[in-house]
């Protein structure tokens, strides 16, 4: 009869066990840092009505029409809203998905409707691997910015 009780506690313990002193599965991820240099300076910004926010974006994709930035919105990479009026900026965006970014830039909010945005400033593809930091260079132009949607004509 002592050992029923011996067994059950020594099941008990087994079960609880995982994979032992095993390193924690390291998290496939990566991060986002770069700065931001805004065309013109301070004088070349949009007037305050119409500028609601501002974004650095990162996406796995490109975007064929505005929908398809909320049609996907689980897979869009944003930071904390950037500085208004500055000539340079910088940003960072931790625990990123390791992956290719197809279409990434900084964005702006041109009224207070939530789909009203704008790529002001975009960049090349990248790719951000496991446990690492990609650093951007991005050149934002309120005057003249990049065309959205872009060209999606297979």
């Amino acid at each position: 009869m002592r050992v029923l009780p011996l067994f059950v506690v020594s099941l008990l313990i087994f079960l609880g066990c995982d994979h032992g002193l095993a390193p924690p599965a390291v998290e496939p991820v990566g991060a986002i840092r770069g700065s931001i240099s805004y065309v013109g300076g301070q004088t070349a910004w949009p007037s305050r009505d119409s500028l609601f926010d501002l974004r650095f974006f990162a996406l796995p994709f490109v975007p064929c029409d505005t929908l398809d930035l909320f049609r996907d919105f689980n897979q869009l990479v944003f930071s904390d809203r950037l500085q208004y009026w500055t000539d340079t900026d910088s940003f960072a965006v931790d625990s990123v998905d390791a992956q290719y970014y197809l279409y990434s830039g900084v964005a702006q909010q041109f009224s207070r409707n939530l789909f009203d945005w704008r790529p002001v400033g975009l960049v090349d593809m990248y790719r951000v691997y496991i446990g690492e930091v990609v650093e951007l260079a991005i050149t934002a132009d309120f005057n003249n910015p990049p065309l959205f949607p872009p060209d999606c004509k297979q």
